[in-house]
């Protein structure tokens, strides 16, 4: 009868585990409510927003944040979700890079890197623009210096190449990026922007494309 009920035990044990791993739960304060995950918008994707803690800036390297070891998580909205800014509901339109928000969430998070869970409710706190992010990849052709100062060369991948190459001017995270890179002319890039008034736009971050 003893092993039955031990053997009972590990089962019970060993479910728990289980149905724990992979996932982790909501935080609650000492008085029970449940706590928002607090961050800025970092990139918002068709019906999802990655939000990143403890971070001041979101015109940064994605491994800037990433090896701190910063908490980032990627929110899927639905048509239930909730977003409200000072005290009104508003539409999902209101939403934007750079943002600071609290994020209700029910049920779990799975434990990726980013972790992933659905947005119940999200309250912007505070209403700051970082500007759209932009993709694109090209020719990196070289570094270039004009009156604003340094800046890099790209051949857009798909414009012909009569058309001269585009411009662009770096942040100084993006700098040390594309420093450690080391990269050869010619050598094929993918690299993220936002718009800017002096060039093509602003880098912030950039990675080699492996053939």
């Amino acid at each position: 009868m003893m092993r039955i009920n031990i053997k009972f035990l590990l089962v019970i044990i060993i479910t728990l585990v289980l149905l724990s791993s992979g996932c982790s739960n909501e935080l609650e304060s000492p008085d029970g409510t449940v706590e928002p995950i607090r961050g800025l918008i970092y990139l918002i994707d068709n019906d999802t927003i990655l939000i990143v803690s403890d971070i001041d800036n979101v015109n940064i390297p994605w491994n800037a944040w990433a090896e701190a070891g910063k908490r980032a998580v990627n929110f899927t909205l639905t048509g239930d979700t909730e977003i409200e800014m000072d005290g009104e509901i508003v539409e999902r339109e209101r939403l934007s890079r750079g943002q600071l928000v609290d994020v209700y969430h029910a049920g779990f998070l799975a434990e990726s890197y980013p972790e992933q869970g659905g947005a119940d409710k999200i309250i912007i706190v505070n209403d700051t623009f970082s500007g759209e992010s932009i993709t694109d990849s090209g020719r990196f052709i070289g570094v270039v210096v004009k009156g604003t100062g340094e800046m890099i060369e790209v051949k857009i991948s798909g414009v012909p190449d009569e058309l001269p190459g585009r411009l662009y001017r770096l942040t100084d995270e993006a700098w040390e990026v594309f420093n450690n890179l080391d990269l050869e002319v010619e050598e094929e890039i993918l690299f993220w922007y936002v718009a800017d008034s002096e060039t093509e736009g602003l880098i912030y971050d950039l990675s080699r494309i492996m053939n």
